[in-house]
């Protein structure tokens, strides 16, 4: 948390950059609302410092990869970062927390679910890493274009997606521009209006990876776009294409049920979020936050815990309210 200046300035450039206090160096809103969140991290600092967070979530991002794309590009509308804040904001909606990891990471494991922007500049080292965190249990989500190029963005010269191939159970060798959305054939994810796809469509040929959904489209409609592939103990969801929002959300959604890593956080509805952390006493830790102007009701669904914040006491299953543009600190008891 930050704050400009402490009073508004008199003269100058910034002259209308607003301060805590205003330019008659009188109490007000902001000056009061300063006050009070002062108070409330004296009061609750101590529980909250030091705070740990255990994401089983992660989001592999590659620099060379978004360098690779950017010198060759294959949209207008869409490149690595667009995925990148797609995976992310999607994620976010979910109300699941994620770390960032990248190609040098050590270790995968401490995660269950992995989550690849398009992996187009990677060395085989990275990617048998990768196959490996899915042979031993991971569940990685991949995107298009994986695997393409060799840490030199020089095009491999075997089938896509090269050194992936066993994993994600496929193999291509042709791929096209979608001058217009397609849908996907049966709305497979139920995502009615948002069962579209865009931009990028590959022609997987599947070995042993199951297809999960297909191009709806007479030509095209040959090919899946979405596959799963069980390899070793974990599973490689692949998306070949570039997927809606409302699609997406239906696709992470389904990998999180099956990983064991979707709960009541995910029926929350908006505009409540929540987020998690394990206290300086070692105590579970709940963040509800109501991003509205008006105020918001959930039911409370973990162990019984003290709101820092007001003191009460919320049993499993019991009603919360937040006022609006407020928010609850559980701490288990």
């Amino acid at each position: 948390m930050a704050y400009w200046h402490w009073h508004s300035l008199h003269y100058g450039q910034e002259t209308y950059w607003k301060g805590v206090l205003s330019h008659d160096l009188e109490s007000n809103r902001a000056y009061e609302e300063v006050t009070r969140i002062a108070h409330e991290l004296k009061r609750t600092g101590p529980k909250l410092v030091n705070l740990k967070k255990e994401n089983k979530v992660a989001i592999l991002y590659s620099s060379d990869s978004y360098h690779g794309i950017e010198f060759m590009p294959f949209s207008d509308s869409v490149n690595y970062r667009t995925v990148l804040n797609q995976f992310y904001r999607t994620l976010y909606n979910l109300n699941v927390g994620v770390d960032f990891v990248f190609p040098e990471s050590p270790n995968l494991t401490d995660y269950k679910v992995v989550v690849v922007p398009p992996l187009y500049v990677a060395s085989d080292p990275l990617l048998e890493k990768l196959s490996r965190y899915v042979q031993d249990g991971g569940h990685l989500v991949l995107s298009f274009k994986s695997g393409f190029c060799n840490e030199y963005s020089t095009v491999r010269w075997v089938r896509m997606p090269g050194p992936l191939a066993a994993a994600c159970g496929f193999t291509y060798q042709e791929f096209s521009n979608l001058k217009k959305e397609l849908a996907l054939k049966g709305d497979p994810f139920q995502a009615g209006e948002q069962n579209r796809v865009s931009s990028w469509a590959e022609f997987l040929l599947p070995s042993t990876a199951k297809p999960l959904a297909y191009y709806d489209h007479p030509f095209f409609g040959k090919y899946p776009a979405i596959t799963r592939n069980q390899f070793g103990e974990g599973t490689l969801t692949y998306e070949g294409t570039v997927l809606s929002d409302g699609l997406q959300s239906k696709v992470l959604l389904e990998v999180l049920r099956d990983t064991g890593l979707a709960g009541p956080d995910q029926q929350l509805a908006s505009p409540l979020k929540v987020k998690h952390g394990i206290g300086n006493s070692g105590k579970r830790i709940h963040f509800y936050l109501n991003y509205s102007g008006q105020s918001q009701a959930f039911g409370y669904p973990y162990p019984e815990a003290t709101d820092l914040l007001s003191g009460k006491v919320f049993g499993k299953g019991q009603s919360c309210a937040l006022q609006e543009w407020d928010l609850a600190i559980l701490e288990e008891r």
